[in-house]
């Protein structure tokens, strides 16, 4: 069975994959802060990674989502202590 196998200058190994096949390409590049791999665009020399942005997790969505309810409590007590002012 092939098998990919990546390894480091000292022949720690970083990652082994079965089923490999035979002809792979390599990149080794940075990854901007927040943004995960796509695709490698293969439509240009050298080949190229494309990124996008990280989907937020479960518990990201729930702290906007609770932010944004605290800041509408807020707006609503705002409203309804100008409200009972004016009587």
């Amino acid at each position: 069975m092939k098998t990919l196998i990546v390894y480091d200058t000292e022949g720690n190994i970083i990652f082994a994959q079965s089923n490999a096949n035979e002809s792979c390409e390599i990149i080794i590049e940075d990854i901007p802060d927040g943004k995960q791999i796509k695709k490698v665009d293969t439509s240009i020399s050298p080949n190229r990674p494309i990124f996008e942005d990280i989907p937020k997790s479960e518990l990201e969505l729930l702290k906007e989502q609770v932010n944004n309810l605290a800041q509408a409590n807020a707006e609503l007590t705002s409203i309804v202590a100008m409200g009972n002012t004016n009587a």
